[in-house]
């Protein structure tokens, strides 16, 4: 039986735990409680149990072969641990409770600037010290409990001077490499890429973007103007001109890895011909520091930089050239193929 009356101590400012997600799930689906009586068993507020259940819903059919929603503590789990490793570096203010609640008394209550919060909090005894920049930061994000923006006597906004700070979008779990199909994972099916880009000299300017077929190696090197997103989405949109219905069974998944530049998922997914419906490719990305999971792709620009070492300026660089370099690698004789080219195994499948 489930015990009504909790004895745990508050967990103000922890996350939940798998046995916690286990309880709400048997609490939730089985014994049918509200969102309020699973906060109160966990001595939780009803926001933490409200996010938490709409984290893990799922989709399951009954006896009957009727859809319903059901909290999965398994998903939630993997969720949880997925935007874990994705959000970075853990934030100062999140090893130091003691220091997050000086903070809130002092804006709250006592009606302190971050300014003369940063100066007090130097000459007191707290294990992480924060500047004032910071601490505005925390609150603009949310990282500090119990306080909003309004909540401050003044809102100060710090102007960055000559730079653009760039907003990556948030990608989902079921974009993780995880969810790539069993066919990409072990190179049975022609048609899912690795993507790249290959840089010359380390500042502004035109760079390669790289793509390798798992299966058969074949290489396509594009040369766009920058690192942007929105160039390497009119790459694509230059190979989809290109290979026109054909582009969907030839690139059925492209797997890059977390940079700024393929962050944008919906952009490289979607056609250049508003007219299609749906997406025209499935975008994967590889876990963080993990380039072996792209290892084909990086073999490859191994093969560019043979002809295009670090510090080339790639805007100098004619097209004549980049296509004289994929056909090589394409007519190159591979012992993973018992010494044929690409093009000799892509004859063959085309046979």
């Amino acid at each position: 039986m489930c015990q009504n009356n909790n004895t745990t101590e508050s967990k103000k400012g922890k996350h939940l735990n798998y046995e916690e997600r286990q309880s709400i799930e048997r609490w939730y689906n089985r014994d049918k409680r509200t969102k309020v009586e699973i906060a109160e068993l966990l001595d939780r507020t009803e926001k933490t149990i409200r996010n938490e259940i709409k984290r893990g819903l799922v989709k399951n059919l009954t006896s009957e072969l009727v859809e319903i929603w059901v909290y999965s503590a398994d998903v939630a789990q993997q969720k949880y641990e997925y935007y874990l490793k994705a959000k970075g570096p853990k934030l100062k203010i999140d090893n130091d409770y003691e220091l997050k609640e000086y903070i809130e008394k002092s804006i709250k209550k006592d009606k302190k600037s971050p300014e003369v919060i940063a100066k007090e909090i130097k000459e007191m005894d707290f294990k992480a010290k924060m500047c004032a920049k910071t601490i505005r930061n925390n609150i603009a994000s949310g990282d500090i409990y119990e306080i909003k923006p309004k909540d401050m006597i003044y809102n100060k906004v710090y102007k960055e001077k000559n730079k653009r700070k760039k907003i990556c979008e948030r990608v989902p779990p079921e974009k993780s490499i995880e969810y790539r199909p069993k066919e990409a994972n072990t190179r049975e099916e022609y048609g899912h890429w690795e993507g790249d880009l290959v840089i010359g000299k380390r500042k502004k300017g035109a760079v390669l973007f790289t793509l390798t077929e798992r299966k058969t190696r074949e290489e396509i090197i594009i040369k766009i103007a920058s690192k942007e997103a929105e160039e390497v989405a009119k790459a694509l949109d230059q190979i989809e001109k290109k290979y026109k219905k054909e582009f969907e069974n030839k690139f059925k998944s492209i797997t890059f890895d977390n940079g700024p530049e393929f962050r944008s998922w919906r952009l490289l997914e979607k056609s250049y011909d508003n007219r299609k419906k749906g997406k025209r490719t499935t975008v994967y990305y590889a876990h963080p520091y993990r380039s072996g999971e792209r290892g084909s792709n990086e073999n490859a620009n191994r093969l560019i930089r043979r002809f295009i070492p670090k510090g080339t300026d790639i805007a100098s660089i004619t097209e004549e050239f980049i296509q004289r370099v994929e056909d090589w690698i394409n007519n190159y004789p591979r012992a993973m193929f018992n010494y044929k080219s690409t093009n000799e195994i892509l004859s063959e499948l085309c046979a």
